[in-house]
């Protein structure tokens, strides 16, 4: 008798981690499948398929070495094509699809070689089905066999929905002989992945998430301009400032930030983390209204500014003197862009000094692009708040209109608006707005009493949070809330929360991309997308113009509902400067 075991978590481990149970749950709904993957090694030739997967493998010099291209010939047999080294007069035609396909493209244009130009990624549809985790932990380019454990990396995929066990890297790369046929699984894995998905895959993987590959690899290949000296002195001044401080405990010990908070101020805990810890996360820390915390959470920002920016970008440094970021589509759960290598997310960060950092090189001219309140308009398109809609048409701020219809402070209607679209309950918003609890709840019903449409959007996703599990932006992507799953029903607020804030944050997220798409179209020298924000580098003849067209053209690319997206536009000679 034939068993198949299927490794999976025990039920026990929910326990301890209840967002496990979705995991779990998803295992038994979708057991593995295999799916046919002999194939067979065809001479080197003409590719006779409109459709090709392709696999790259560097050598330890860090040079083009095996590669290979999967098809199915005429007949429907599996096919791989192997080759060795660069062939500069390779010509590539048809759809080819790659799984990280930043890696494989870069790896044969520094073969010299020409890529595809009509690309598809397994990663990023992996990411548009909701499958694997977020994040791509088994990399097939890491050479650590303990990276095998999901993900969106392709061996944890293959084998997951192919049935297909393959060998890590670790266990080729110092073994040649072994290489070519570890690359032909890959190529082969790769297609037969594109063959089962691709039917299935979302509207926003073809006019949204595939489209931005190119923009994205443009972007961190141009790079932007840094001014060393700034970085030099800033890392000095950082250093002096963190020799100032003198904290009772170690900023970075957990338990010991725990003991204090929850034990010394006796600070009941509302917030926690998946294994049921109370959380010292920034956003608990940031309503502690106590000396040592606030000058605990500004020691670690200065500490984060040194080593994450200051230094870690002189690292980073090319020979022109230009930084270059990489940015990441699929490692968020709302289908928000991610910067890493290094993080330039955190620059636009109150108080920081780091955009001086960043400047035109001479010649040039640096333009800021920020949407107007990109998330509220957002709110506003999907809730169809009569107030919100006529507040923005007029051109007024969200905080003034709601500080002008509860008759409140500037101040005080900004942090309840804040806590509010993420979905607060009333002890938050109280420690928000440095009030009691039952004057929170006061200020919640008259908040939704003058903005209905937002009441009844809260209470609609919370109810979806609830019956499906999931949440869909209006552009179609999904996440499942995993925290739906835990009896625990303060890990279920989180769920609700997300579920408020996804559709929000995701859809503002898919404007953005949107833009980038058609700015792209249009030759724009995109330098960064970080939050709302994109800056580009023109020259500083060109520069009144093209702010004036950017101004005028970007909010027609996308709206909600009859809803657009108006924008300011700076120039200026640094970063900074774009911001007056």
């Amino acid at each position: 008798m034939k068993l198949k075991v299927i490794s999976q978590y025990h039920p026990a481990a929910c326990l301890h981690n209840p967002r496990l149970w979705a995991d779990m749950l998803t295992d038994w709904e979708h057991l593995p499948t295999e799916v046919p993957h002999d194939f067979k090694i065809v001479p080197k030739g003409f590719i006779d398929a409109s459709e090709y997967s392709m696999d790259t493998e560097n050598t330890p010099a860090g040079k083009l070495g095996d590669w290979s291209v999967a098809f199915r010939n005429p007949k429907g047999e599996l096919c791989v094509m192997p080759f060795t080294g660069a062939n500069p007069h390779m010509m590539f035609g048809g759809t080819c699809v790659m799984h990280q396909a930043k890696w494989d493209i870069r790896v044969l244009q520094a073969a010299g070689m020409t890529p595809p130009t009509n690309v598809h990624d397994t990663m990023i549809a992996a990411y548009c089905l909701g499958l694997g985790k977020q994040a791509p932990k088994d990399s097939t380019k890491s050479q650590s066999g303990s990276e095998m454990v999901g993900g969106l990396g392709l061996k944890y995929l293959a084998r997951r929905h192919l049935g297909m066990q393959m060998k890590t890297w670790s266990e080729v790369y110092n073994r040649p002989e072994l290489v070519p046929e570890y690359n032909a699984n890959d190529s082969v894995a790769t297609y037969l992945l594109w063959e089962k998905w691709k039917p299935q895959l979302p509207q926003h993987y073809w006019d949204i998430d595939m489209p931005l590959l190119p923009v994205l690899m443009a972007i961190e290949d141009r790079g932007i301009q840094v001014d060393p000296s700034f970085l030099k002195e800033y890392a000095a001044r950082l250093d002096e400032e963190l020799a100032k401080f003198d904290l009772p405990f170690n900023p970075f010990a957990t338990q010991e930030v725990q003991s204090y908070v929850y034990g010394t101020l006796g600070i009941e805990p509302w917030r926690f983390t998946d294994t049921g810890a109370p959380s010292t996360d920034a956003d608990v820390l940031e309503t502690i209204d106590d000396l040592v915390v606030k000058d605990l959470l500004r020691y670690k920002g200065l500490y984060q500014e040194r080593n994450t920016y200051a230094k870690g970008y002189m690292k980073g440094l090319d020979y022109q003197g230009r930084l270059h970021t990489e940015l990441k589509q699929t490692s968020t759960a709302t289908g928000r862009l991610s910067s890493a290598n290094p993080n330039l997310q955190n620059v636009i960060k109150e108080g920081s000094d780091l955009r001086k950092l960043f400047i035109a090189p001479e010649g040039m001219k640096l333009i800021r692009l920020d949407y107007d309140q990109l998330e509220w308009r957002v709110l506003a398109a999907i809730t169809q708040d009569p107030i919100l809609l006529k507040a923005l048409a007029s051109g007024k701020k969200i905080h003034q209109v709601t500080a002008e219809q509860m008759n409140i402070p500037y101040d005080k209607a900004k942090k309840g608006n804040f806590a509010i679209q993420y979905g607060a309950k009333a002890w938050t918003l109280a420690q928000n707005l440095e009030c009691t609890i039952e004057e929170a709840k006061q200020f919640m019903v008259l908040y939704f009493k003058k903005f209905p449409g937002v009441k009844k959007y809260q209470d609609q996703q919370r109810e979806i949070a609830s019956s499906e599990k999931k949440v869909t932006n209006y552009f179609g992507r999904v996440r499942r809330l995993d925290a739906m799953f835990a009896q625990d029903w303060r890990i279920r607020q989180e769920g609700e929360k997300e579920a408020i804030n996804t559709p929000i944050q995701g859809a503002a997220g898919e404007v953005v991309k949107l833009a980038m798409i058609e700015l792209h179209k249009h030759n724009a020298n995109m330098l960064l997308q970080v939050h709302d924000e994109l800056l580009f580098e023109v020259p500083e003849k060109e520069a009144k113009d093209y702010a004036q067209w950017l101004q005028e053209y970007v909010p027609t690319i996308t709206s909600i509902n009859g809803v657009s997206f108006p924008v300011e536009v700076c120039v200026g000679d640094t970063w900074h400067e774009c911001c007056k």
